[in-house]
């Protein structure tokens, strides 16, 4: 066995010690279930349950009928408004930030360039959770960076899935390496994020 073969088993028997006890820690939390109790007299379980959904109070029908030229309601317009960065900005955004060239992300997310330029080319694409993950990485993302871009994707990271744990690990511990990640994604069974 050479040298770097050494290593690198070393650094992996260690990342699988440490990943064991951070899934078994975070998995122990995520079971407590937390009820919010908006009424102080309920006690029982089902009804703190029933209390965290409040109802909307419904619009007269001479308010609805207040619709814009578009024949969309008024209210919808002003959310519409707020709407924030797409994934494919977001990455784009990201990239310029970062002073990358768009080729050194691709290749170190482990993505085929027309995949890449379909992303470019479409504001609106939305990746797999595992390509935006690849691109975290790529990115090398601190956890709250990666989150946003994985929402702008609809996606997140879930303290209840070992996949998550797997990545929010490797995140924190700046992890980076695709090849390396899915090397330890393949040890737990968890598959790979890309070819």
């Amino acid at each position: 066995m050479s040298k770097l073969d050494e290593i690198f088993r070393k650094r992996l028997e260690r990342i699988r010690e440490e990943l064991n006890l951070y899934i078994e820690s975070h998995l122990s939390m995520s079971e407590n279930k937390i009820y919010m109790k908006l009424d102080d007299d309920s006690e029982d379980e089902e009804e703190m349950e029933e209390t965290v959904c409040l109802e909307v109070p419904r619009q007269s029908s001479a308010h609805v009928a207040q619709r814009s030229g578009t024949g969309i309601p008024s209210e919808l317009d002003k959310v519409l408004a707020k709407k924030e960065e797409t994934f494919s900005e977001m990455l784009l955004r990201m990239i310029d930030e970062k002073g990358l060239k768009d080729s050194d992300v691709y290749k170190r997310a482990n993505i085929d360039r027309r995949l890449f330029s379909k992303i470019r080319g479409d504001v609106d694409y939305l990746p797999s959770k595992k390509t935006a993950i690849a691109f975290c990485l790529a990115l090398q993302l601190k956890m709250n960076e990666a989150k946003k871009l994985l929402a702008a994707a609809g996606y997140t990271l879930s303290a209840s899935s070992r996949f998550d744990l797997i990545i929010m690990y490797l995140i924190e511990n700046c992890e980076y390496n695709i090849h390396f990640a899915n090397i330890v994604l393949e040890d737990y069974g968890e598959g790979t994020l890309s070819r």
